[in-house]
């Protein structure tokens, strides 16, 4: 007779028997099952279903896996995320590489005393202000008489060099004052009148009234699709490369560090080898994508009635969907140094300072603040020589396509026409710095391009005095823009860098990216 599980067993009086698990076996002699019948053996299936029936998935798991439906409508809801996210963003995105592309005016501002450092800025002799004061025989009366020189005619050889008349040496520019700022009536209607090659709200503004809202939004919807490939494209290959080298992404799940961004690649096996592989991920991305890099940058920097303006069109204009072997030195160092930064700080931060996100997280939050904060600094750089390089290129293939069809016009046409150069050339809205490679256009930027006020004047109205001693006043301006020229537009990133932490510092979605 079969023993029923609920009821106590005489021999086991304390023993309670688990409500799941397998039932007990049947006795061979029972009197339930036919003779002659080989006794039966549950299945793998029945086994499971009687062991886990008890089980309850439902804090783990919903009641049912999502449908098509549910599946469509939260992709669309993350791609409504992210365009907005873009759109918000696009008109400071604007601004920031319109000042990297701008090349700074070289007028002194008015009121400042130029550097009497600068070899330039020098007198070439001692004699030769010193009779600066007296009056030219042009600025005296022709009618009046000589009294203290000879009536005999002067000599040719002896006669001081003519300047002029009075209003065409006024008209003419004087060395000293060869900074004078040219009038704006000579610009191009699409330039924009920058005074401050740094002030971003000043781009906007003039953004504004050049092209009101659409000259504020450009490139938005290359800007969208450039970052969702860009982001698609690096995890794909950072996946296919932690593959192929046997290596666990340092993206999966788990493994991205809270606060801002980065990936955290403490927890590899092999940290050295994941740090190679989203390095690695990083530049074949940013080279694969470069041209739509490009297309970005030339809708932005040029005027809105230039054509083309969609994505399609503008890469077909292209010569070549690769990237230029110009731009590939450049291209490289933006996409893999702040990588690089970013990726191996959480590395740093455990093994060498003992900062965990765990044990140490206010710390380690502050630090990771920082440490996003130095790679901003580090790749601001490296984007404005690469917008620079970018606009540079464009202006080559602008100008090599229009020479092209103007040689053509010429062989089909019998009678010449006329060669306008200012047809040929690419128009931007404002005047874009030169690109000199990488080191050479920092070091342009930082030491020839436009000048830079060093003293403690901003804004002056009106020139110092000349002190009693006779001696100039303190310098106040220098040739170049300084370090601060190759970090243009460093407030957009910085204060998004502000925002992102303070959500996560509030217990937000843990950090993303700006």
């Amino acid at each position: 007779m079969a023993t029923s599980r609920d009821a106590p067993n005489p021999l086991r009086p304390y023993y309670i028997p688990p409500s799941i698990g397998l039932p007990p076996d049947t006795a061979p002699n029972s009197t339930t099952s036919p003779p002659h019948s080989p006794p039966s053996i549950p299945s793998f299936g029945t086994h499971a279903r009687d062991i886990l029936s008890d089980l309850d998935y439902g804090d783990y798991l919903s009641d049912s896996s999502p449908s098509l439906v549910e599946m469509a409508k939260k992709l669309v809801d993350q791609a409504i995320w992210n365009y907005t996210t873009v759109l918000l963003a696009q008109p400071l995105e604007v601004a920031k590489t319109v000042l990297q592309v701008c090349q700074a005016p070289g007028q002194t501002p008015p009121g400042i005393v130029p550097n009497a450092d600068d070899p330039k800025s020098r007198p070439s002799s001692y004699m030769s202000g010193k009779f600066e004061d007296y009056p030219s025989d042009e600025e005296s009366d022709a009618d009046s008489p000589s009294y203290f020189t000879s009536t005999a005619p002067r000599s040719q050889a002896f006669s001081p060099p003519s300047t002029g008349s009075p209003e065409r040496r006024r008209r003419a520019p004087s060395r000293s004052n060869s900074s004078t700022p040219t009038p704006n009536s000579t610009k191009p209607p699409h330039k924009l009148e920058l005074r401050k090659p740094d002030s971003l709200l000043e781009a906007l503004a003039q953004l504004w009234a050049k092209e009101s809202a659409w000259g504020v939004w450009k490139g938005t919807n290359v800007t969208f699709v450039y970052n969702f490939l860009l982001k698609t494209s690096e995890s794909w290959t950072r996946s296919l490369l932690s593959a192929l080298l046997n290596v666990p992404d340092p993206a999966l799940p788990g493994s991205v560090t809270n606060g801002i961004g980065g990936l955290d690649i403490m927890d590899s096996p092999n940290p050295l080898m994941s740090l190679v592989v989203a390095v690695a991920a990083a530049a074949i991305a940013g080279l694969a994508l470069a041209p739509l890099d490009l297309i970005r940058t030339r809708l932005i920097v040029t005027p809105t009635s230039s054509t083309p303006r969609n994505i399609y069109p503008s890469l077909r204009s292209l010569p070549s969907l690769m990237i230029p072997p110009q731009l590939v030195p450049i291209t490289l160092l933006h996409s893999v140094l702040p990588t690089l930064f970013s990726t191996s700080t959480p590395l740093l931060l455990r093994s060498s300072f003992g900062i965990d996100p765990i044990l140490t997280p206010a710390t380690y939050s502050v630090s990771t603040f920082l440490c996003s904060t130095a790679e901003l600094f580090l790749r601001l750089p490296l984007e404005t020589v690469l917008r620079r390089g970018q606009v540079t290129v464009l202006q080559e293939f602008e100008n090599e396509r229009l020479s092209g069809a103007y040689r053509n016009l010429r062989s089909h046409s019998r009678e010449p026409s006329r060669d306008d150069a200012t047809t040929r050339n690419f128009k931007t809205i404002v005047d874009v710095g030169p690109y000199k490679g990488v080191i050479g256009t920092m070091w342009f930027i930082v030491r020839e391009e436009g000048v830079s006020v060093i003293g403690p004047v901003a804004g002056a109205a009106k020139v110092p005095q000349m002190p009693k001693g006779g001696f100039a006043p303190k310098d106040r301006v220098r040739k170049g823009q300084g370090i601060n020229g190759l970090w243009r537009g460093w407030r957009v990133g910085f204060w998004g860098l502000v925002g992102v932490w303070g959500a996560a510092a509030l217990g937000g979605a843990g950090g993303g990216e700006f």
